[in-house]
Order: C-alpha cells, then sequence, then structure tokens
C-alpha cells in the first residue's frame, strides 16, 4: 500500500476496543456523548477518545476532542465485466479506503470537523475508475455554528467540504458502496423543531482525482435545494425541491446545459411486520433548447415473519424512472437521479436509475445473532426504446440505436453480512447477470459474473 494509506492504516489500529454506541454513516452525526460512557476506569480504548476534554485548564474546560475513523479492505472479481464491454481483469481488483477524523468543540456552540481518507486500487486492467482511488483528500472540512432553544429545537449553520447524504439516498448520497465516497463544497442551514427537521443548502460537487490534495470543486455542476423530513410514530414523510445545474450534462440525446428541478416526496414507515419506503419525483426545466419533463417512482414494501427464527424479511422493490422518447424532438424526458447511491440495484453496480422499470424482490434473513443472509432477483427493463441504458454515475453506456428491444438483463445475487464485534463486519456477495436482448442487440452479450468480499473496521 502508498504511504497515505499505510499512515492511516496504522492510526486505525490505534482505535481497538470500539465503542458500542452507533457509528452512523455519515461520522460528524455520531453521538460521541454516548459513545464516551464505554470508556473505562482505565481510560483506555477507542471509547476513551470520544468527547474527551483537551485540557485540564479552565479556560480549556469548554473544548471538547473527538477521534475516530475506519478501515475497508475489499476484493472484487467480474467475469466479462459490463457484460463484456469493458477490459477483463486478471485476477480481480484490490482496494483499500482508510480515514480518519477529529471532531473539535468549542463550548455548546461551535465546532470544526476534519475527515482525512485514503483509496487505492490494484488490478483493474483499465487503470483505476474515478471512483477507485483518491491517494490522499479531506472528505468532511467544515465548521459549524448552532444554536440550542431549551430543548424546543434547534438550528445551526455548517460551511465547508461535507458530505451530504438526505432520505434512502436515491437523490443524494455520499456513495459507500464504490471505494471512493463523494462530498461536496458547500454551506448548509438546517433547523429542528418537535417532529420536524429542515435542511437548505447550495452545494457543488469535488472532482475526484487519484492524487493527494488534489480534489477541486466542479466548476460545471451544481445543486440547490430545500429538504424537509417529519417523523412520526407510525409514518413519516419526506418533501423536498432541488435545482441541479450540469454546463456539459450528456444523454442518449446529446450533450448540453441541463437546467433541472425536482420535486419530490416520500413516505416511509413501519406498522407490526410491514414496513414500507416509497418515493416519488417530478422533474422539469431546460436541456439545451429542449423542455425537460421526467419523473420517477420507486418503492419498497417488506413483511417481517416475526415468529420464525431469524425474522426473515421479504420485500417487493418495485421501481421506473422515465426515459426520453425522441432523440431528435425538442423534450427530454430521461430521468436524472443527480448523486445518488453508487449500488443502487446491488454491489455489481453496472446500471443505474435512468430510463428504467424493474422487478426486485428480496429477502434478508438473520441466520445466527451475528450472521444476515441476503438474497435478490432483479428483472430490469428500458421503460423507453428510444433512450439507452446509463450507469450508476450517469454515463451513457449503450445508446438506444436501432434496437427497440425493452428488456435490458436480470441479475441474481446472495450475499451475508457478519458483524462478529462492534466496529467490525464482513459482506461476500456473489452475482450472475445475464443480458438481455437490447444488450445483446448493441454488442454486451456476454455474461456477468461477479464476486466480491470486504471487511470493515469503525472506531
Amino acid at each position: 500500500m502508498r504511504v497515505h494509506a499505510a499512515w492511516l492504516g496504522a492510526t486505525l489500529l490505534l482505535g481497538a476496543g470500539t465503542a458500542l454506541a452507533q457509528f452512523h454513516p455519515l461520522r460528524f452525526d455520531d453521538d460521541a456523548g454516548a459513545q464516551r460512557q464505554r470508556c473505562g476506569e482505565d481510560d483506555k480504548g477507542a471509547a476513551c477518545w470520544k468527547d474527551r476534554p483537551v485540557a485540564a485548564h479552565r479556560l480549556l474546560s469548554n473544548v471538547r476532542l473527538s477521534v475516530g475513523g475506519d478501515l475497508r479492505l475489499r476484493h472484487e472479481y467480474a467475469d466479462n465485466p459490463r457484460y463484456g464491454l469493458e477490459r477483463q481483469d486478471r485476477w480481480g481488483v484490490l482496494m483499500q479506503r482508510a480515514s480518519v477524523f477529529a471532531d473539535l468543540r468549542f463550548g455548546p456552540h461551535w465546532r470544526a470537523f476534519a475527515q482525512l481518507a485514503s483509496s487505492t486500487a490494484n488490478g483493474r486492467a483499465a487503470g483505476p475508475s474515478p471512483v477507485d482511488e483518491n491517494r490522499l483528500d479531506p472528505t468532511n472540512l467544515f465548521v459549524e455554528w448552532q444554536a440550542t432553544r431549551d430543548g424546543a429545537g434547534s438550528f445551526g449553520l455548517r460551511a465547508g467540504i461535507q458530505e451530504l447524504q438526505f432520505g434512502a439516498g436515491r437523490a443524494i448520497d455520499a456513495r459507500e458502496g464504490p471505494n471512493v465516497r463523494r462530498s461536496f463544497e458547500a454551506v448548509r442551514a438546517y433547523a429542528t423543531g418537535g417532529p420536524w427537521r429542515i435542511d437548505l443548502f447550495a452545494a457543488a460537487p469535488r472532482l475526484n482525482r487519484q492524487g493527494s490534495f488534489d480534489d477541486a470543486r466542479s466548476s460545471t455542476q451544481a445543486l440547490r435545494g430545500i429538504y424537509a423530513t417529519r417523523t412520526g410514530a407510525l409514518a413519516s414523510w419526506d418533501v423536498y425541491a432541488l435545482h441541479y445545474e450540469d454546463a456539459t450534462a450528456r444523454f442518449d440525446q446529446g450533450t448540453a446545459h441541463e437546467r433541472r428541478w425536482s420535486l419530490g416526496t416520500r413516505l416511509f414507515g413501519r406498522s407490526d411486520a410491514w414496513d414500507w419506503n416509497w418515493e416519488l419525483a417530478m422533474q422539469g426545466g431546460r436541456f439545451g433548447i429542449a423542455r425537460i419533463h421526467a419523473w420517477s417512482l420507486a418503492t419498497d414494501t417488506g413483511y417481517t415473519f416475526k415468529g420464525v427464527a431469524g425474522q426473515p424479511r421479504a420485500a417487493l422493490l418495485l421501481a421506473v424512472a422515465s426515459g426520453d422518447k425522441d432523440p431528435g424532438d425538442d423534450r427530454l424526458g430521461t430521468l436524472n437521479p443527480l448523486y445518488p447511491r453508487g449500488n443502487y440495484f446491488g454491489d455489481e453496480a453496472t446500471l443505474g436509475p435512468r430510463n428504467f422499470f424493474n422487478i426486485h424482490p428480496l429477502l434478508t434473513w438473520r441466520l445466527a445473532p451475528k450472521l444476515q443472509l441476503n438474497a435478490s432477483l432483479d428483472f430490469f427493463w428500458r421503460h423507453s426504446t428510444r433512450d439507452g441504458v446509463y450507469a450508476p454515475n450517469g454515463m451513457l453506456i449503450r445508446g438506444a440505436g436501432d434496437s427497440r428491444a425493452r428488456y435490458v438483463a436480470t441479475i441474481a445475487s446472495v450475499g451475508t453480512t457478519w458483524t462478529p464485534a462492534p466496529g467490525w463486519s464482513a459482506t461476500t456477495v456473489l452475482a450472475y447477470g445475464r443480458p438481455g436482448a437490447f444488450l445483446r442487440e448493441t454488442g454486451a452479450g456476454e455474461a456477468l459474473g461477479f464476486v466480491s468480499t470486504s471487511v470493515q473496521y469503525r472506531f
């Protein structure tokens, strides 16, 4: 591993004895005070590095520091990558991702948060992709001010480099699956009160480059929006309005300046054995001189068999995202999911949520207290036969060409997740993708085989 990765990895190993408190996907959301309660009398272990006073001096008594991080090692091998469209790796790809963070709090109102990450990849025949490698760069580097209102809520302002994630990650996500997570340069204001939380933000994504401290703010993309969540005892819901701009957007229709707004809502909750997570979004705006009219609907409905050992959950995911009906007219009907999860449909991460509809049954089953089984079968079609198929990052994989076939692929996968101790997790995934008529007719006719194994430690 490179020097940066080795340095970060050595720092992480100092964190043996992870706290039992939950780690959040965005580490700046961790409850360091709750983690601190696991610190023993010997003042050793990772929990003792949480919410720690910087000095005993009375002038610094309100300055507290939390330190943490994570390390992930992952190996994946794909037979016929992207159904034969990409070069074949010989032995697969070995990836590592490590990060450390420091959270410094000055009294009840001020905070500075810094997180450095290093990601490397070896073995990909075509060389590392933009989401494979980033030797050393900050993923979070911000200052924050917060005011509280005596238990009645709070409001605050956060500015700087930061990860963003809202709702189920269908539109804005930190991209946990790939080796390089996603960050933004953003200003974010938020307020909480009763069951409500409201976020208002203006952001631009960071461009991932493979060197050290060379990432930069995108000069072509911008995102602004408001996102509100109301939490209820039975059902909760989100509402949001987003405005996105990309000066060099590319669709099957062509390349042009894209200005797009999105209005969406998400309903989610649980009642006895049932749970649900449904989301609807409508989009409009301009793509060059063309008008944008796009939409998506995603549903996830599950039932947990509580009387069965391991409490298996069976779920049915039904989703559709509009595609463009005619690349030669003055309208663009292709949905833009903006900044979604990197592994939107599965760990093989070959297809993205544009111009599709799919039926996706899913089963999760806890085989042992620390071992969970996941199995799924995904049937994937094009919504419009005049539009192409896109990758998770929005890249056009195959244009529509002369094919009018609708069926794209069938993907079956099975995996396990093992959590042997707090902070530790290990996953294994096996997947098989059979190309449908559209891929075969456009030159991607090989069956995809995929296997990945990863181990992750957080403290």
